[in-house]
């Protein structure tokens, strides 16, 4: 008797739990993690951790547009940050994937496709898709994995080069910092893009324009400048 009284005892109390959690604000649950912390940021928050939603969610420079979330109750429990999101909006296109606002923070298993408030600086990147993205950096803010690809695609011609298709390239850790090296599908057009855990970015543009002196009056107008390899623009700037 004794025994059956105290399995329904702990029973209750698991249910009571359960519900506790699954009911759980989802706006408290990301002040409390930290989520703010790690960039994350929305113009409201609705629901609960199990069932939550993000209106005009951010990812530091990176608009996400407004997702549906749930945080890992688990994750939570060892004082970690994890929020699946995903997005089906047919204006902005699908988004799923993870944040992680622990170390090591970062997204992880991100496909989709997203735009780039401000670009990368004088270079008119405005969308970004991911494919399989996943970048983690340490508590040092150091790249501790990346994998996956990026494409960047540039709507606004420069110097008369069509740039609409895009570049890409796969996601990997150089020198501490996450490093994305994309190329144009004619391989004339490089971009090399690396980060760091902080945001700080830096971009190298390197155009082959095979003698061309129209095309190399016109990357020198945009500020690109001559090298071994070609016309090369660099910007530094964060996300």
């Amino acid at each position: 008797m004794m025994r059956a009284r105290r399995n329904t005892l702990i029973a209750a109390v698991a249910v009571a739990l359960l519900l506790i959690v699954a009911t759980f604000p989802m706006r408290l649950a990301l002040g409390w993690s930290g989520a703010g912390d790690a960039g994350v940021a929305a113009r409201a928050v609705r629901g609960s951790i199990w069932s939550g939603e993000l209106v005009d969610a951010r990812l530091g420079a990176i608009p996400l547009g407004t997702v549906e979330a749930s945080l890992s109750p688990l994750a939570l429990l060892l004082g970690q940050t994890e929020l699946a999101f995903s997005r089906s909006d047919e204006r902005l296109g699908a988004l799923t994937g993870r944040l992680h606002g622990s170390s090591p923070r970062g997204i992880s298993n991100v496909d989709g496709v997203t735009t780039l408030a401000g670009g990368l600086g004088p270079i008119p990147v405005d969308t970004v898709r991911f494919e399989g993205a996943t970048i983690r950096f340490g508590a040092d803010g150091r790249c501790v994995e990346a994998s996956g690809r990026l494409q960047l695609m540039v709507a606004a011609p420069i110097a008369g080069l069509d740039l609409s298709r895009g570049l890409s390239g796969p996601l990997r850790c150089a020198g501490g910092r996450a490093q994305a090296a994309l190329a144009s599908q004619s391989g004339m057009e490089r971009l090399t893009l690396s980060f760091d855990g902080q945001g700080a970015y830096r971009a190298q543009f390197a155009i082959n324009v095979d003698d061309d002196p129209a095309m190399a009056a016109a990357l020198a107008a945009f500020g690109f400048q001559s090298g071994p390899g070609g016309f090369a623009l660099t910007t530094n700037g964060r996300f």
